[in-house]
């Protein structure tokens, strides 16, 4: 994710928590409106009113929001963007690629299946692999051959 995202969340976050705590501390400092019953006198507050009410009625609501989004930004949203990713290297996978595997083997694809395929990584061995053992594909098959007339 870009840094230019996770600022922008977290002066959100912050904005929205000085938001809340300067709402939410004036009913800290009631007025000093009093009511005397039997002599006894006992202080007053007002009702808040406009955003105050709202941060009094929601506050903890907008926090679970402010949550929410972080989560989805932070990790829901990469993890798809990682998962998209891999779908797409497998299903883009081709014969000629020379390929990693996840163990460090590098080879050439000889042959592919459903959900597996056979590499050649040394004249004449061919190893069959599943396709989540990828890790990327080094070069492709049109750019193998240019790189072998080099």
């Amino acid at each position: 994710m870009s840094k230019k995202v996770v600022s922008i969340i977290l002066i959100s976050v912050i904005a929205v928590g000085l938001l809340v705590g300067l709402a939410g501390c004036t009913g800290l400092f009631p007025t000093a409106a009093t009511t005397a019953v039997g002599g006894v006198t006992t202080p007053t507050t007002a009702a808040p009113t406009g955003w105050r009410a709202i941060l009094a009625n929601y506050g903890t609501w907008l926090w679970l929001v402010v949550l929410g989004v972080a989560f989805y930004f932070l990790l829901i949203r990469p993890q798809r963007m990682r998962s998209k990713k891999t779908t797409d290297l497998m299903s883009s996978l081709k014969r000629g690629d020379e390929i990693v595997t996840i163990g460090g083997f590098y080879g050439r694809i000889k042959d592919v299946r459903d959900d597996n395929i056979i590499i050649t990584i040394a004249g004449g061995v061919d190893v069959k692999i599943s396709k989540s053992a990828i890790a990327r594909v080094v070069t492709t098959q049109g750019a193998t051959d240019t790189q072998n007339k080099l």
